[in-house]
């Protein structure tokens, strides 16, 4: 089971003391898994997951009024709307259970989580990078218990590039982990990633000219860095880190109407990788280019048209 949790105003705790099997690695003893829900407790259920550095406040709620960090498209009016849907979110395996864990195994442990909350479908499950990962893993390991998947920026598996960029930042990891330089060697794995979100083109259009002695990009990434490294340990990192790798989905089994929304550019998920598997699922997926000069983090930058494509997924009939 995970190590003492401390949780966040808004969170309540599941707990399941039954060995839970995973993908890779031995049984876990157990889950423990903060989640929060938002909206009416007898609304449609969405559930909404991010990247690897996302947590279960993905909005403001009556319990903490705190900006989720999807405020922007979960909330009263906005694409995900808790005035109409119940939402749900909850911590990634992998942040505090020290085993090697997979986008299967937290697809497993968000089934678990319905089951004691006495949800047999959802509506949806939304879900943005690894988050849109495990949504896919939902829908083809569980295809009666989900109407609709809306993955953005998350593809069937990962392509070579994205894997050796992964690779290279958990060597700096191992490096600060042995070097005693444990939040430093965080700070430049992410800042390495931040590189790998964002666009070539938004960087020059915010950094450009730049001089032999500019430091202002390097400044601005090891900046993101240290935010990350101040929440997140080398571990967590990792282990997330390493289960994006290992993530596979058999499309082909996910009958759920599904809409695969690509980043355009973005250099982890490419939109011809998405646009290819769109017509490999059960029902042909509806392919959503999204253009944005934040990349991979369009998601997080892009609210007011990812609104209006969530907002027509989710309205279409099942």
């Amino acid at each position: 089971m995970s190590a003492t949790l401390t949780l966040s105003p808004g969170a309540e705790l599941f707990v399941d003391r039954t060995p839970f099997a995973l993908d890779h690695d031995e049984p876990l003893p157990g889950l423990a898994l903060p989640y929060e829900i938002a909206g009416p407790r007898d609304g449609p259920l969405v559930v909404v997951q991010g990247g690897i550095s996302a947590h279960p406040h993905a909005t403001a709620t009556l319990r903490d009024a705190s900006p989720g960090w999807w405020q922007p498209v979960v909330g009263g009016g906005r694409a995900v709307d808790t005035r109409r849907f119940q939402v749900l979110s909850l911590e990634f395996l992998g942040r505090r259970e020290e085993a090697v864990v997979s986008s299967g195994d937290q697809a497993r442990a968000t089934a678990r989580l319905l089951d004691e909350l006495g949800v047999a479908r959802l509506h949806a499950f939304v879900g943005a990078s690894y988050g849109g990962m495990a949504a896919l893993r939902f829908a083809e390991l569980f295809p009666d218990r989900v109407e609709r998947v809306v993955a953005v920026s998350a593809p069937d598996r990962p392509r070579a590039f994205a894997t050796a960029w992964r690779a290279l930042q958990r060597r700096v990891l191992e490096l600060g982990s042995r070097l005693g330089a444990e939040s430093d060697s965080v700070a430049i794995a992410r800042a390495m990633g931040m590189l790998s979100y964002r666009s070539p083109g938004e960087l020059e259009e915010r950094f450009a000219p730049v001089g032999p002695d500019d430091r202002r990009v390097e400044s601005y990434l090891l900046a993101r860095g240290r935010e990350f490294a101040a929440r997140f340990d080398a571990g967590a990192f990792a282990r997330l880190s390493r289960a994006v790798d290992l993530h596979r989905a058999e499309v082909g089994r996910i009958t759920a109407r599904a809409t695969l929304v690509a980043a355009d550019p973005d250099l982890l998920v490419p939109p011809e990788q998405l646009a290819d598997l769109a017509p490999r699922f059960a029902r042909p997926a509806r392919f959503v280019r999204l253009p944005s000069r934040f990349g991979h983090d369009a998601f997080l930058k892009e609210p007011a048209a990812l609104t209006r494509i969530l907002a027509a997924a989710l309205a279409e009939s099942p």
